[in-house]
């Protein structure tokens, strides 16, 4: 049995208190193991 999750999200990152990368609506697939991959 395969079972998808999948999370929807907004991120940055930031250095030194500046924030340098910003990305909407990222996707990712969630997953307990990788095991049969």
């Amino acid at each position: 049995e395969r079972k998808l999750v999948m999370a929807i999200a907004d991120g940055s990152v930031s250095v030194d208190d500046r924030e340098i990368y910003t990305a909407k609506d990222l996707r990712v697939g969630l997953f307990q193991s990788t095991d049969n991959f």
